[in-house]
């Protein structure tokens, strides 16, 4: 490590004195500095400008700036500069443009692209040359650009001045027409044209402007010459994408032209315009491709693209509606399209055998256009909900049966349900079709009828998917929907324990001889049975009193009222070619066993041992004697009953199954049950319209009829007839719960 001292005076020596005195005449320059040192310079620029080695270093020519800088002759410097920059400029650009059109328009792009890619190295040069200039005096002096600025300025000036910057604009859009027609363009020259025009400042007012007009023009004629020709998508079908492109074309193949066209200028604007470029250039396309012929898109070409399912394109449809604000459009026809065709679907002359079927697969491939092609949108989802609820209530109860009836199919043991995996979502489809209707009071009524047959017969597919059902539709409605359903199910689970624990206090003997087993059903939850007087053998007779002791014993006070119409029984019977069993109702096992003592009996003697009206006992003899399965034959012979025929056992009964189910044969018992079924529910919603007109007039008082039926409309979850909401008022009248008022008769007063 080194240490420095200063040091001291020379020892015994004497000290010397340093004396600086000033000049006595100032230097002064040559008088050729100035202009051989800008000579130097411009020299230097020339060889430059013709891509030419400098006589002199470049850290020399850097000097010489420097010390004309120093000398105040700084502006001299940056006007030599412009002045040579500004011949060079206006030489270049006068020798391109003196080229004609006709001969190789894109030979004046690549000339003008070679010009400006030399120029602006050449500037760069310049720069590094006069770098001190333009670090002091163009940037310290007020309104002096920066030589960089100022060389971008002499280009500018020059085209803005005279016609070529137009000239350029129409060329490049030239360039572009023709690549969209199809040809093969020169990019790069492009590209650099138009980062040319970036750097002058001239994009957004020149280049731009008429960019977009010309490409507004050009698919504005595109856009008129195809829409005129659209073919039907029906006579499209299966015709090429090249087939499309050459001819005319259907809606699905414009609009992958139209993709097609965005994409390609998509790749315009990533490849030699300005970014900034991209939204506007995109929306003046869509604007006349799209935008322009909404409604010509739409319509039955929607119609037919929905119908034939065509997700891709309906795809297409949506991402282009979108960006131009026409989901509106896209609504309408959704909705219009959705109520059409389930209009259709309503009034079909199969209308019970398919309606159920048919809904759930419409709104299947629904669900699946709006899922994929419209990405959920909240607003068509909320359209195809309108339009679902619209059609599907235009036949007030109907829809509300089938969809209980085709429930009640799937639950049944058999049905095609159960190989299916994916019951879930079986029910929730269902219960999607459930949503939409206003009677799901009407609903509730059949599948509580439905239920009943499928416990009461043992036909349901499962406990557990039945509480699987009943979990969905509390889910919808409320636990006070299901109340009584879910009350049917725990009737016949305590039925199960109630009839083991019967079986296990009944006698050996007793059970080998007969199998008895009773469901007790709580009449609040199960349908309205009509009681059947019938007289029992004396085993089944025997048992069901035991079973009523029993249960009097368990539940003190409670009685029980039999329903055999509801009751099944299975009998063996020994035919010639052997043992059968016979799966039967009460009505027709009662009547099978009096044929144990005797092979014949008269209508008249089988209705005095069975205690049986004449409609059910022909009813019954009739399925036995005259079905698809004959243990009985008659005398005569014929399919109807008559009170004077006689029956007789038949021995010679053959069937290949070992047990044989005899339904009973059908009437117009089961109309009959409906239309008392709506009956009883019309007369039900009477009652709560009747509640709901008391409720709002005790709130409000006094109102007009206008105002009370817009109000009871918003309380009730059914449909209401005007025509039905006046007779519920006049009742109300004449209850002395309201009066008119007496100057005008359209308001109503509340009587406390």
């Amino acid at each position: 490590m080194w240490a420095s001292k200063r040091p001291g005076p020379p020892a015994g020596g004497p000290q010397k004195k340093l004396i600086i005195k000033g000049l006595k005449a100032l230097p002064t320059l040559p008088l050729s500095y100035k202009t051989d040192t800008l000579e130097r310079l411009r020299s230097a620029v020339h060889a430059i400008q013709q891509n030419q080695p400098t006589t002199q270093g470049l850290e020399e020519l850097y000097r010489d700036c420097e010390g004309l800088c120093l000398h105040k002759f700084a502006s001299d410097v940056y006007e030599m500069l412009q002045t040579e920059l500004e011949k060079y400029t206006r030489q270049q650009l006068l020798q391109i443009d003196r080229s004609p059109d006709t001969h190789a328009p894109a030979a004046i792009l690549d000339q003008t692209r070679k010009f400006w890619d030399d120029y602006t190295q050449q500037l760069t040069m310049v720069r590094c040359v006069f770098l001190y200039l333009d670090r002091t005096y163009a940037l310290q002096t007020t309104n002096v650009a920066s030589l960089w600025a100022m060389g971008l300025s002499v280009v500018r000036q020059h085209l803005v001045e005279t016609n070529m910057r137009s000239r350029l604009v129409r060329l490049f859009i030239n360039e572009v027409t023709s690549e969209r027609n199809g040809q093969l363009i020169d990019r790069p020259s492009l590209a650099s044209i138009a980062r040319m025009f970036i750097d002058l400042g001239l994009y957004a007012q020149s280049l731009q402007p008429s960019f977009i007009d010309a490409t507004r023009d050009y698919y504005r004629s595109e856009s008129l010459r195809m829409i005129n020709y659209l073919v039907p998508i029906k006579q499209s079908a299966g015709v090429s994408a090249e087939a499309r492109s050459s001819g005319p074309t259907d809606v699905p193949g414009y609009l992958n032209h139209v993709q097609r066209r965005l994409d390609e200028e998509t790749q315009r604007v990533a490849q030699y315009l300005k970014p900034s470029t991209k939204s506007t250039l995109l929306a003046t396309v869509l604007a006349e491709l799209v935008e322009k012929h909404t409604e010509k898109l739409l319509g039955p070409n929607f119609d037919a693209m929905v119908d034939a399912d065509m997700v891709s394109d309906l795809t297409n449809l949506y991402s282009l509606l979108l960006p131009v604000n026409k989901l509106d459009l896209l609504q309408q026809n959704w909705i219009s399209y959705i109520k059409k065709t389930g209009l259709r679907m309503m009034q079909a002359s199969d209308l019970e055998a398919t309606l159920i079927s048919g809904l759930l697969a419409f709104k299947r491939k629904l669900d699946n256009i709006l899922s994929i092609a419209f990405q959920n949108n909240a607003r068509l989802i909320g359209a195809l909900r309108e339009a679902f609820e619209m059609f599907i209530n235009t036949r007030r109860s109907k829809p509300a049966q089938l969809i209980a009836r085709h429930i009640d199919q799937c639950m049944r043991m058999g049905s095609k349900l159960a190989a299916d995996d994916d019951i879930d979502d079986i029910f929730d489809r269902i219960i999607m079709l459930f949503r939409f209707i206003q009677g799901k009071d009407l609903f509730e009524a059949y599948y509580r009828r439905d239920l009943a047959k499928r416990l009461l017969y043992n036909k349901t597919l499962s406990t557990d998917t039945e509480r699987l059902v009943l979990q969905k539709l509390k889910a919808e409605c409320g636990a006070g929907y299901t109340n009584r359903l879910e009350g049917m199910l725990h009737d016949m689970e305590l039925s199960l324990e109630l009839s083991s624990e019967f079986a296990q206090k009944q006698p050996e003997s007793a059970m080998n001889d007969i199998g008895f087993q009773g469901s007790v059903l709580t009449m609040a939850f199960w349908p309205t049975y009509e009681p059947m007087e019938l007289v029992l053998p004396r085993q089944a007779e025997e048992a069901q009193n035991a079973f009523t002791e029993l249960y009097a014993e368990k539940h003190k006070g409670r009685n029980l009222q039999w329903q055999h119409n509801l009751g099944t029984c299975l009998i063996n019977v020994e035919f010639n070619e052997g043992s059968k069993e016979l799966q039967l109702s009460h009505l027709q096992g009662t009547v099978m066993l009096m044929f144990a003592e005797q092979n014949e009996l008269t209508y008249s003697q089988i209705q005095q041992s069975t205690g049986l009206e004449n409609n059910e006992l022909q009813r019954t003899l009739q399925s036995l004697a005259c079905g698809k399965f004959r243990v009985l034959t008659k005398e005569p012979k014929g399919r109807d009953v008559d009170t004077s025929d006689t029956f007789h056992f038949n021995a010679k009964f053959k069937c290949p199954q070992a047990r044989v189910k005899i339904s009973q044969i059908a009437t117009k018992e089961i109309e009959k049950e409906s239309k008392e079924l709506e009956a009883h529910i019309h007369l039900d919603r009477m009652y709560r319209v009747d509640a709901a007109l008391v409720r709002i007039m005790k709130a409000r008082k006094t109102l007009e009829h206008s105002d009370l039926v817009t109000e009871l409309l918003k309380q009730l979850d059914f449909n209401v007839s005007t025509t039905e909401i006046k007779e519920r008022v006049d009742t109300l009248f004449e209850r002395d719960y309201v009066r008119r008022d007496d100057s005008n008769p359209s308001t109503y007063h509340y009587i406390a």
